[in-house]
């Protein structure tokens, strides 16, 4: 029995089955729902789960009378907000007695929408120039704009951290005023402000926890302020100064705070204290990891020093020790440890050692610099490279969210075949088994603006960068006497990376990448780019559906291509964020992924072909950790390009016994992209 009428029962014991709104036009469904209260019920799927665990399921929702109404009234004052000052809300119930559940709408009429046609900002009469030209140069609204009363707030707060960021601490603010008129339905908005005295920072105390054995010399923690007394106080130079000092990594924690005290409005100044936390100088730390560079689960080694405070100054010395032994399953001793040694093809070892200094000041707080010493055996299963390497390097902070590079490379590389059987293959590209001395030169510039390093929400990440050799070689050659050949090329990268959470409750973020690039010889080089300058393609950062280093239009995917075009889509999905633990599990760290990757890999930029571009999908499963989530992929190829005709689609191939067995297992920690 269904009734329209709703009477004078509670009707608390029944499942809301439907959550509708009809008449809204202008405002956003999604947005509605996150206005009011009542919520509709979950699929039959997760109720059945629930009735299983209730860490895995979710609850059903029951009608609750009083808060339906006052959703009613919180739908029409949130209408009022956004501008819809004559908005009427109603309600609809339609009750279904046998099967003990409601279907409830909200009926909007919207009316007509109220825009700002004058628009007074009061208070700036006597405020310095540069601070008006701030405020007045960015403003979140304009006359023209409907009225939104939480961009009024926005606007009011913008304009307040304006003031702070020019020593003005002591605003005062009126509310919003927003004078509506009848002939024409729309509004003049006028905000007010008294700015107040103007301060300067004061005295700064440097305090350092007198628990830990390690101390900072106070006048370091002082240069890397972006203030000192007497300047005119600052909300935004005391954060980036924070951020400064815990960017520094020897520090624990680090923390800035106003002493404000009695004399402080007399004198006009804020004092400001410094609390410091240092972290170990010397940490000795061993390294134990996993990797999927082969499609199975291969193991990683190491050993890391590090001296945080090398001569004083925050310099930072880190020295490592790293080993990767892979592909045990093919593991042959005797071949492994008889004459061929490195030339084996049955276990794969890469190994390095590495010195890094760090220079954290150099010109300025904003700018440091960087050296390392690298020497190490790259093996893959058709080569194997010993590689030396120089490299000097500048990183600066030239905005708030952008970063900029330059490195100077000198690198040495010896690449030789592994005797695998591919001899005859690499025989006929051995101008890629060279040794080569080159001297690289690289450009990047970075913009950061995800809400999250390890997991981002939202937000963006891009960076393009811009590579030379050939410049310098022949200067080096000659001081160093290798008479080596090195390779002139100018490379091209480019990364974009996004991230958009629809419902602002990180349930379903969506996340996609584009990654881009090309390298091309000039000037009669006399050498290849070099192998670890190439691009390569597939693998747990690529296209997922091949394992790494086996996806390209080359001869030989292990050894690189000049030209890589990718891209990837997921949709991460947390259904179980408010779930409960199960024993030791946290399930609400779980989560899934869906993705579709497209790309492939080219000898050089003009033999891209549309037609060859590879395509993968597959599901994916990841926990969060405090370094960030622990990542397994399953993926399958979509469209293989180097497949016979007639076979290459997933839809050309028996499911059941081909598609499904020949998935692709990827291992790793942190998201893909």
């Amino acid at each position: 029995m269904s009734l329209t009428a709703f009477g004078q029962e509670a009707y608390s014991d029944f499942e809301v089955t439907k959550l509708a709104f009809a008449g809204n036009n202008a405002l956003k469904t999604d947005d509605l729902l996150s206005v009011v209260q009542t919520k509709e019920s979950p699929s039959w799927l997760w109720r059945f789960l629930y009735k299983i665990s209730e860490s895995v399921g979710k609850k059903p929702e029951y009608f609750n009378q009083t808060e339906f109404a006052n959703d009613a009234l919180r739908l029409k004052k949130y209408y009022w907000s956004n501008g819809f000052f004559k908005a009427m809300v109603d309600t609809s119930i339609t009750v279904d007695r046998d099967a003990k559940s409601v279907s409830l709408t909200f009926k909007i009429q919207e009316g007509l929408r109220t825009y700002i046609d004058t628009l007074r900002y009061v208070g700036f009469e006597n405020v310095p120039s540069d601070l008006k030209n701030e405020i007045f140069e960015h403003k979140l609204i304009e006359v023209g704009d409907p009225f939104v009363e939480n961009k009024l707030v926005d606007e009011q707060r913008r304009i307040i951290t304006a003031f702070a960021n020019h020593g003005f601490v002591q605003v005062g603010v009126d509310p919003p005023s927003a004078v509506q008129y009848a002939s024409t339905n729309n509004v003049t908005v006028v905000l007010a402000f008294s700015p107040g005295s103007r301060y300067k920072f004061g005295k700064i105390d440097v305090q350092s926890d007198s628990t830990v054995k390690e101390q900072v010399d106070p006048a370091v923690i002082l240069r890397y302020l972006d203030f000192k007394q007497g300047d005119y106080y600052n909300l935004a130079a005391k954060t980036e100064s924070e951020i400064n000092l815990n960017r520094l990594g020897v520090f624990e924690s680090a923390q800035i705070e106003e002493a404000v005290n009695d004399s402080t409005r007399k004198s006009l100044e804020i004092p400001i204290n410094v609390f410091v936390r240092p972290r170990p100088f010397y940490e000795l730390s061993p390294e134990v990891g996993v990797n999927d560079e082969r499609g199975y689960p291969n193991v990683s080694f190491g050993l890391g020093y590090v001296d945080r405070s090398f001569f004083g100054g925050a310099r930072n010395l880190s020295s490592s020790v790293r080993l990767n032994v892979h592909s045990f399953q093919d593991l042959d001793l005797v071949h492994a440890f008889n004459r061929q040694g490195l030339r084996d093809g049955t276990i794969l070892t890469n190994a390095d050692v590495t010195v890094n200094f760090v220079q954290p000041y150099f010109i300025n707080n904003r700018t440091s610099l960087t050296t390392t010493l690298l020497a190490a055996l790259e093996k893959q299963k058709t080569y194997y490279s010993p590689i030396l390497r120089f490299r000097i390097g500048a990183a600066a902070q030239t905005a708030q969210y952008t970063r900029a590079f330059i490195d100077w490379n000198l690198e040495a590389i010896h690449p030789q075949s592994t005797g695998t059987g591919q001899d005859t293959i690499l025989g006929n590209a051995q101008n890629e088994l060279r040794a080569q001395f080159n001297s690289i030169l690289t450009l990047t510039l970075q913009r950061d603006k995800r809400n999250d390093f390890f997991s981002p929400s939202s937000g963006f990440f891009h960076s393009i960068s811009i590579e030379e050799a050939g410049i310098f070689p022949s200067l080096f050659n000659g001081v160093f006497g290798l008479g080596l050949p090195y390779a002139k090329y100018v490379k091209i990268t480019a990364l974009g990376q996004w991230y958009w959470d629809p419902g602002q409750s990180r349930e379903l973020v969506l996340a996609s990448k584009l990654h881009a690039g090309a390298a091309q010889l000039y000037g009669h080089s006399s050498a290849d780019v070099p192998l670890t300058r190439r691009f390569y393609a597939g693998g747990s950062g690529s296209v997922r559906g091949w394992r790494a280093r086996e996806l390209g239009e080359v001869a030989l995917p292990d050894t690189g291509g000049s030209a890589l075009v990718e891209g990837s889509l997921e949709a991460r999905w947390n259904p179980l964020q408010d779930a409960s633990n199960m024993w030791f599990f946290e399930t609400k760290k779980l989560s899934f992924v869906l993705f579709y990757d497209i790309g492939n890999l080219w000898p050089e930029a003009k033999e891209i072909r549309l037609s060859q571009f590879a395509m993968a999908t597959g599901l994916g499963l990841r926990y969060e950790t405090i370094a960030g989530p622990i990542r397994v992929d399953f993926g399958w190829k979509v469209f293989d390009p180097l497949a016979l005709p007639g076979r290459q689609w997933i839809t050309q191939k028996r499911f059941l016994q081909e598609t499904l067995p020949d998935f692709v297992f990827h291992l790793g920690v942190g998201e893909a992209f």
